[in-house]
Protein backbone atom coordinates (compact mmCIF):
# COMPACT_ATOMS: atom_id res chain seq x y z
CA UNK A 1 0.00 0.00 0.00
CA UNK A 2 2.76 2.46 0.87
CA UNK A 3 4.62 1.85 -2.39
CA UNK A 4 1.38 2.41 -4.33
CA UNK A 5 0.79 5.69 -2.50
CA UNK A 6 4.38 6.73 -3.15
CA UNK A 7 3.84 6.12 -6.88
CA UNK A 8 0.62 8.16 -6.80
CA UNK A 9 2.39 11.07 -5.11
CA UNK A 10 5.38 10.95 -7.47
CA UNK A 11 3.15 10.79 -10.54
CA UNK A 12 1.04 13.70 -9.30
CA UNK A 13 4.17 15.73 -8.53
CA UNK A 14 5.65 15.10 -11.98
CA UNK A 15 2.39 16.02 -13.70
CA UNK A 16 1.42 19.08 -11.64
CA UNK A 17 4.64 20.26 -9.99
CA UNK A 18 2.98 20.13 -6.55
CA UNK A 19 3.06 17.68 -3.67
CA UNK A 20 -0.54 16.54 -3.11
CA UNK A 21 -2.01 17.35 0.27
CA UNK A 22 -5.16 15.20 0.10
CA UNK A 23 -5.43 11.43 -0.02
CA UNK A 24 -8.83 9.96 -0.88
CA UNK A 25 -9.40 6.38 0.24
CA UNK A 26 -12.30 4.19 1.23
CA UNK A 27 -12.47 2.54 4.64
CA UNK A 28 -10.89 -0.71 3.40
CA UNK A 29 -7.94 1.19 1.89
CA UNK A 30 -7.49 3.11 5.15
CA UNK A 31 -7.50 -0.09 7.20
CA UNK A 32 -4.89 -1.59 4.83
CA UNK A 33 -2.79 1.54 5.26
CA UNK A 34 -2.97 1.25 9.04
CA UNK A 35 -1.73 -2.35 8.80
CA UNK A 36 1.37 -1.01 7.02
CA UNK A 37 1.95 1.53 9.80
CA UNK A 38 1.36 -0.35 13.08
CA UNK A 39 3.50 2.12 15.04
CA UNK A 40 1.12 4.97 14.18
CA UNK A 41 -1.31 5.43 17.07
CA UNK A 42 -3.63 8.11 15.66
CA UNK A 43 -5.01 9.31 12.34
CA UNK A 44 -3.07 12.55 12.85
CA UNK A 45 0.21 10.62 13.03
CA UNK A 46 -0.61 8.82 9.78
CA UNK A 47 -1.54 12.10 8.13
CA UNK A 48 1.69 13.78 9.28
CA UNK A 49 3.74 10.79 8.11
CA UNK A 50 2.15 10.94 4.66
CA UNK A 51 2.18 14.76 4.65
CA UNK A 52 -1.40 14.64 3.41
CA UNK A 53 -4.84 15.03 4.86
CA UNK A 54 -6.79 11.76 4.62
CA UNK A 55 -10.34 11.80 3.29
CA UNK A 56 -12.27 8.58 3.79
CA UNK A 57 -14.96 8.37 1.14
CA UNK A 58 -17.11 5.40 0.19
CA UNK A 59 -16.88 6.63 -3.40
CA UNK A 60 -13.09 6.21 -3.55
CA UNK A 61 -12.95 3.00 -5.56
CA UNK A 62 -9.19 3.44 -5.88
CA UNK A 63 -6.93 5.62 -3.73
CA UNK A 64 -6.19 8.96 -5.37
CA UNK A 65 -4.48 12.20 -4.43
CA UNK A 66 -5.22 15.86 -4.99
CA UNK A 67 -4.00 19.28 -3.97
CA UNK A 68 -5.98 22.12 -2.40
CA UNK A 69 -4.44 25.48 -1.44
CA UNK A 70 -5.91 25.30 2.08
CA UNK A 71 -6.65 22.19 4.06
CA UNK A 72 -7.62 21.24 7.61
CA UNK A 73 -4.12 20.62 8.94
CA UNK A 74 -3.81 16.86 9.11
CA UNK A 75 -7.26 15.84 10.26
CA UNK A 76 -8.99 12.68 9.12
CA UNK A 77 -12.19 13.47 7.26
CA UNK A 78 -15.05 11.11 6.59
CA UNK A 79 -17.02 12.00 3.49
CA UNK A 80 -20.61 11.12 4.36
CA UNK A 81 -22.22 13.33 1.76
CA UNK A 82 -23.43 10.36 -0.29
CA UNK A 83 -23.21 7.52 2.21
CA UNK A 84 -26.93 7.22 2.88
Amino acid sequence: MLSFLYQLVESYHREHGLHPNLLYVNLNHYENLLECLPEMKSPEEVSRFLMMQIVISPEAVHPHVAWLPAHTGGRLIRDRSRAL
